[in-house]
């Protein structure tokens, strides 16, 4: 009865499967409950599993209790197979005839409910009858290994009843041992090795399978024996009991593997497949080792062990054909010391450390072992054996090594280091061999001798970095091929070989060749041109904002589909930031979805384009407060939401809730690729598909790319333009990408290009990748590299440029020079990725710069592709299989994407050359990391980017990673900064950000040790009020930061000694404060002696009410300053108004005080942005005493924003007279129309017929 139950259950479990994958469509409800019925059902075949061995007989079971005894003194298993087996008929009958077969799970439940009470109690028999088993006992293997492969899909596919996530690691680590124990067995069975001769290890292992189904069984669905903290901590233990200790067990495996054959015929793909899953569990058991070993010659010799088994399992995997009789010698001295490692041997000597005796023995075998695995690789797949590296930015990198060479030989550290070895002479020669690649860098992809050159000479230096770098460390990595001797010969070999190719009549006609094709960078102090053209899409535009506007009351869906790079968000963008547009609408709100999203960062987006300013609880609410507070602030207003780049309708299905339907006639705007993401009923329209442009239009779009604001275009460019119209094939996107090509080649070189495109005859969007292509090869090398570096990040991540750059400086990828620093070096770098319309302007800067960007759809798959291809980094996803995931032997950045502890565990990030680590998380506040391990690990990593991941605690180990330049880390609670922080010479860039829990941070004594720190930041996205307390206790005595060029936001006491503080950071150029006073005391704050200043934010926090005195002494340098909080009264503008080099002014939630600012002397001479914000203004007038001097006030102001001053009546008429106005924009400030009206005929009257003014 019980082998035909489970044959009927594996048939349900196929319709059901079946069912899932033929109604994709399905919503999450239905499907959760189809899984749910699988997952029941999958427990009660285990089940029957294990009853089969015990149903020969009408096997009694017996009762502890009495009354249970007298209940069910006719129980026994065959009568619950019976029952069992009656009602699998009627479940599978009732799924075939419903036409709603998930609602099946509520029957099947039930039946379940009256099952599981005697299942729970049958395992506990099973148990105890195997528990008393002799050693010698049968136990058929087939058997044994057709429960544990269900037992084991039980555990895979477990659905926890809470979130916890300890309920999840118990079950994994449950999980992984006993994969472990399956693949021995299968492992040994493949070698020859009888079923007799495993005898006390198939008892061993049934024993622990039949404990772990039961407890699976009652943690799952928490009923029979035993509370549920009883239950877990049985769970807890078992996996320590499944790996055998008994001598007797142990004497089996020992012999076991000892009589297994070496010397088989042929490996068929079930074979091939056994090898591989032995080999996964066998690494998975050892990383367990490795992360809780102590005994540090052991682990290291460990380390290159697992390296290796990494390296053999990938060949076993990629190339199984090459798995022949010269692979499976060293593959059984493998298998026989993997099998070692389960001995109490290896776990005490990992553990607790063994005599020294032992351990060399331990330590000599491990070397034969790893000698035999690294002939094998070398022989069968040499390319994962060779040292690799970036394609990318090598002479850049060639540079930033010579400078880190002579930082490092001229540090204490690195002398006593390198002591013994001639790193001067290896510095010699790579300055040669450096100035060899700038004469062959225009030839580099050009000619395939010389790109020889160039790899041998760009592969020698990523060696030499290597070999400095774990020097330093005390940590070499691979000493066969890494001793300083070897390296310098291979560099004179070099040397002499490139010498003769840049001594070679034919370099200098081939450079002149290439040189003429196109320039490389833009000349200095360039700055990009953003150009928002859209041409075509009039008659959809028109349709779109009628049917905003106009229409039904009720709450529609406007849906624009189609193509990847056809223009969807940017006629979407077009119609949001139409005039009409937004005096129709009260609030406008604009949600990037994305392929992957979490909705509660749908909720925060939306809520803050309605409110700027959320308050800090917001943040801290959940899935559904959030909704309601979406809820709330769209209620009884007309709205419009845009959601861009949606997948699927489930993002929709999220958020409908939150978009109340009061018949006002709002509108949700949807723009994807998909054309049923959005229901039909909600639909005022059918989906905008967009068309292509015509030949007419992608011509103006071309030209006015190239030429904005220009009728006429150069015959170079009218010669072209028939083969443009053809190849682009009306794609925006391709002809956005072929301006940023040709703009910065010689226009006589434009033909050749576009013929070189115009002849492949493929679909617009592989064409547009074409056109990529060759925009990416026209980028210089190290733009390259900052390119590609977008393809580290998520999907649609908007780009802060402050952290962007000092990511691209501590990656090396800006090149130093003595009259700029790094970070405006990289900022010349975005600005020409935006000039060649590879990078989009998401936020500008209130004048000349950028705030954030980011990059389409397309470009950034392009990145992803590109960047793995030339070796420069790998991005993992959460959904990725990390189980089979092999990170390259020298992999230099690896970026995870929505990482979660469990999925960081599968990873098993084992990787010591690697360079840089960002890990990005949507759930940061679930649960925390323990990277302690890993740092023992990762000793070279230069970047590490933890800011959206908990580390809980702290570790200490960060200490270790003596190379790091750029640390970002979540907060998680804590007041202060970790004192091993401030212990790494090289740490240029330090952000802490703030998680759920908002508060300032305390910096220790040793963060003046930091004297390379560039970048010093603390991200709070609720309040920016947090700030840094630096320690103020012998300053005297404390270094400089005389690098420090950015910090935010240093906490200041106007009633110590400000300028002692302020002398430690003398080269600072961007300053964010929060200032503290109290009431009824006179401060002067003077900040004259920071020289360098450029950019300054004050805000006040103020201790108690009342008023207090001030005044400022500003540098005179500033350019920027933004004021917030400290009610001045207006006669305070004197110190500001005539700072000779300010150009832009913020003054921002109640900055100043009082209905009246009358200007006078202050002439704000080169003021181009000016905001006023939140204050209680009511007269902005100027004084007639000054207003008719010969210089105006703002006579360079470009942009006036009011924004939230409710009472301002009056602004000053004046205003009319600045010629260089350009727009004003005014956002609930109903009063002060009159006055604007002024200011606009008045600048009409004087010429300027362009002034915008946009009211909101």
């Amino acid at each position: 009865m019980a082998s035909t139950s489970i044959t009927c259950i594996s048939s349900i479990l196929a319709d059901l499967q079946a069912l899932e994958n033929d109604y994709p469509e399905f919503p999450n409800w239905p499907q959760q409950y189809l899984r749910r019925m699988r997952h029941m059902l999958r427990y009660l075949r285990t089940f029957l599993l294990c009853a089969i061995k015990y149903s020969n007989g009408d096997v009694q079971l017996l009762f502890d209790n009495k009354k249970n005894q007298a209940n069910n003194h006719h129980a026994s298993l065959e009568a619950l197979a019976v029952r069992i087996g009656e009602a699998i008929p009627k479940w599978a009958k009732e799924i075939q005839s419903s036409d709603q077969p998930w609602k099946v799970v509520h029957d099947l439940e039930k039946d379940m409910e009256s099952f599981e009470q005697e299942i729970c109690e049958w395992y506990v028999f099973f148990l105890g009858s195997s528990s008393r088993q002799s050693s010698n006992s049968v136990v058929r293997k087939d058997d044994l290994m057709e429960f544990m492969d269900s037992l084991l899909e039980n555990l895979v596919n477990y659905l926890p009843r809470s979130r916890l996530p300890h309920q999840v690691g118990l079950i994994k680590a449950l999980e992984e041992k006993l994969a472990f124990m399956k693949n021995f067995i299968r492992f040994l069975t493949l070698h020859g090795v009888a079923n007799t001769e495993l005898g006390p290890l198939l008892v061993h292992t049934e024993a622990v399978a039949i404990n772990a189904a039961g407890l699976s069984y009652k943690f799952q669905f928490k009923k029979g024996f035993g509370s549920p903290k009883d239950i877990k901590e049985n769970i807890s233990e078992l996996p320590q009991k499944i790996i055998p200790v008994e001598p007797q067990v142990l004497d089996t495996c020992i012999q076991a593997l000892a009589a297994s054959k070496l010397s088989r015929q042929s490996y068929g793909d079930t074979d091939e497949r056994i090898l591989r899953d032995f080999y996964h569990s066998l690494l998975r058991n050892l990383w367990e080792k490795l992360k809780h070993g102590t005994c540090p010659v052991i682990l290291r010799q460990l380390q290159m062990f697992y390296e290796g088994l990494n390296s053999l399992r990938t060949i076993l995997k990629e190339k199984p054909k090459e798995f022949n009789e010269k692979v499976r010698d060293p593959t059984r001295v493998v298998k026989c010391y993997g099998g070692d490692f389960i001995s109490p041997l290896s776990l005490n000597a990992i553990k607790d450390g063994i005599q020294a005796k032992d351990m060399d023995i331990v330590c000599s075998e491990l070397s034969e072992i790893i000698k035999l695995i690294n002939a094998v690789i070398t022989e069968k797949c040499p390319e994962s054996s060779s040292f690799t590296f970036p394609t990318t930015n090598g002479l850049g990198f060639v540079d930033s090594l010579l400078e880190k060479m002579m930082d490092v030989t001229s540090s204490e550290a690195g002398s006593i280091a390198l002591i013994d070895h001639p790193i001067q002479k290896v510095q010699e020669v790579l300055v040669c061999l450096r100035s060899l690649l700038w004469k062959i860098v225009e030839l580099q992809n050009e000619d395939e001798e010389v790109q020889a050159i160039w790899n041998r000479i760009v592969g020698v230096a990523y060696r030499i970095e290597l070999f400095i770098d774990s020097l330093i460390t005390g940590n070499i990595l691979d000493s066969s091929s890494m001793s300083i001797h070897s390296i310098l010969e291979e560099m004179n070999i070099i040397e002499a070989a490139a010498l003769k190719i840049c001594d070679s009549e034919r370099l200098g006609g081939k450079v002149s060749e290439v040189t003429k094709r196109f320039n490389h960078m833009p000349q200095e102090g360039s700055k990009p041109i953003v150009n928002d053209l859209v041409v075509g899409f009039e008659d959809e535009t028109a349709s779109i904002i009628n049917g905003l506007r106009n229409g039904s009351r009720q709450v529609k869906i406007v849906s624009i589909v189609g193509m990847p790079g056809c223009g969807k968000t940017t006629l979407a963008r077009k119609v949001y930031n139409d005039s009409s547009v937004k005096s129709h609408f009260y609030e406008r709100a604009w949600c990037t979805v994305s392929q992957i999203y979490q909705k509660r960062n749908l909720l925060l987006q939306i809520l803050t384009c309605i409110e700027s300013k959320l308050p800090e609880e917001v943040f801290k609410m959940g899935e559904e407060d959030l909704a309601l507070q979406v809820k709330r602030r769209l209620l009884k207003n007309r709205y419009l939401v845009v959601l861009d780049d949606v997948w699927d309708i489930d993002a929709w299905n999220g958020l409908e809730a939150s978009f109340p339907d009061d018949g006002n006639g709002s509108r949700v705007i949807l723009t994807s690729r998909l054309r049923g993401v959005a229901p039909q009923a909600k639909l005022d329209h059918e989906p905008y598909s967009l068309p292509q442009l015509t030949p007419n239009e992608t011509w103006d779009l071309l030209k006015g790319k190239l030429y904005p604001g220009q009728d006429l275009a150069p015959p170079e460019l009218c010669e072209i333009r028939q083969q443009v119209v053809e190849m682009c094939q009306g794609l925006p996107l391709t002809v956005v990408i072929l301006a940023g090509i040709l703009s910065r080649m010689d226009r006589y070189g434009w033909k050749e290009a576009v013929e070189g495109l115009s002849s492949r005859n493929v679909s617009s969007t592989e064409q547009c990748t074409a056109t990529l292509e060759l925009s990416y090869k026209h980028l210089p090398d190290n733009l390259k590299a900052c390119f590609l570096y977008f393809g580290a990040f998520p999907e649609d991540h908007e780009h802060n440029t402050r952290r962007l750059i000092s990511l691209w400086v501590a990656e090396g990828f800006v090149q130093k020079t003595q009259l700029k620093r790094s970070e405006d070096v990289a900022n010349d770098y975005l600005m020409e990725l935006i000039s060649r319309s590879l990078v989009i302007v998401s936020k500008p800067r209130s004048i000349d710069g950028v705030k954030a960007c980011r990059i389409h759809d397309l470009l950034y798959e392009f990145c992803v592709t590109k960047a793995k291809e030339e070796k420069l980094l790998q991005r993992v996803r959460r959904y990725d299989d990390l189980s089979a995931f092999t990170l390259p032997c020298y992999l230099r950045r690896l970026c995870i994407i929505d990482s979660k502890v469990e999925h960081f565990d599968n990873l098993r990030l084992f990787s010591p050359a690697i360079r840089s680590l960002l890990l990005f998380s949507h759930d940061e506040d679930s649960n925390s990391f323990d990277l302690r391990f890993i740092f023992h690990i990762i000793k070279l990593v230069k970047v590490l980017d933890l800011s959206q991941i908990g580390l809980d605690p702290f570790p200490r180990e960060v200490e270790l990673l003596v190379h790091l330049r750029y640390l970002a880390i979540l907060g998680r609670g804590k007041i202060s900064l970790p004192s091993s922080v401030c212990n790494l010479p090289n740490l240029e860039t330090l952000i802490w950000r703030n998680s759920s829990t908002h508060r300032s941070v305390s910096l220790p004594d040793t963060v003046w040790n930091l004297k390379k720190l560039r970048h010093l930041q603390l991200i709070d996205e609720v309040d920016k009020h947090y700030c840094f307390f630096f320690p103020r206790d012998n300053l005297d005595n404390s270094s400089q930061l005389r690098d420090l060029d950015f910090l935010s936001c240093l906490s200041l006491d106007p009633e110590e000694n400000i300028s002692k503080l302020l002398r430690k950071f003398p080269n600072i150029r961007k300053l964010r404060c929060s200032v503290n006073l109290k009431p009824d005391v006179q401060y002067h704050v003077a900040m004259d002696c920071l020289s360098q200043l450029e950019s300054l934010s004050l805000s006040c926090v103020i201790y108690g009410g009342g008023r207090y005195q001030l005044d400022f002494q500003f540098p005179l340098t500033i350019k920027k300053l933004t004021l917030s909080y400290f009610r001045l009264p207006w006669s305070k503008m004197a110190a500001i108004g005539n700072l000779p080099n300010l150009e832009v002014l913020k003054l921002l939630k109640q900055a100043f005080e009082g209905e009246i600012w009358e200007m006078e002397v202050e002439k704000f001479p080169k003021v181009r942005f000016l905001k006023l914000a939140s204050l209680n203004i009511v007269k902005w007038t100027a004084s007639s005493e000054y207003e008719y001097e010969d210089q105006y006030y703002f006579p360079r102001l470009q942009k006036l924003v009011l924004d939230r001053c409710g009472a301002l009546q009056e602004i000053p008429s004046c205003l009319g007279n600045s010629y260089a106005l350009e727009i004003i924009e005014v956002s609930k400030c109903p009063s002060c129309t009159s006055s604007l009206e002024e200011i606009q005929e008045e600048q009409r009257s004087n010429g300027n017929t362009d002034l915008k003014i946009l009211i909101s």
